[in-house]
């Protein structure tokens, strides 16, 4: 795991707050249009694979994110774009970017 996660940096986070949750939807979002492993997403989060498989499972039932293929026995995840919910992800990005720039320049 490495200390400088690029997830800390997600626009969610100030949004959010700092959970686990939280940085794996930021990567999702971020890596969007791309299947993700679980050793990927906790690298890129910065949190142990078991954490990662602590919250697949609901990210999954909410629609969030989506299995979709096995990688020589891994299985591979990527953000469900027809999902109502990962577009909002996706839009609130986009906007909470926007503010957080406009704060920075003010």
């Amino acid at each position: 795991m490495t200390s400088d996660a690029y997830a800390e940096d997600s626009p969610f986070v100030p949004l959010f707050g700092q959970p686990a949750r939280t940085k794996i939807l930021a990567a999702f979002v971020s890596e969007r249009g791309r299947d993700l492993n679980v050793s990927y997403v906790a690298e890129l989060v910065g949190v142990a694979r078991s954490t990662v498989y602590d919250h697949l499972d609901d990210l999954q039932v909410l629609g969030v994110i989506e299995h979709t293929r096995d990688v020589g026995g891994s299985p591979m995840y990527q953000l469900n774009e027809g999902s109502e919910i990962a577009e909002e992800l996706v839009r609130l990005e986009g906007v909470t970017l926007n503010r957080l720039f406009e704060m920075s320049e003010e």
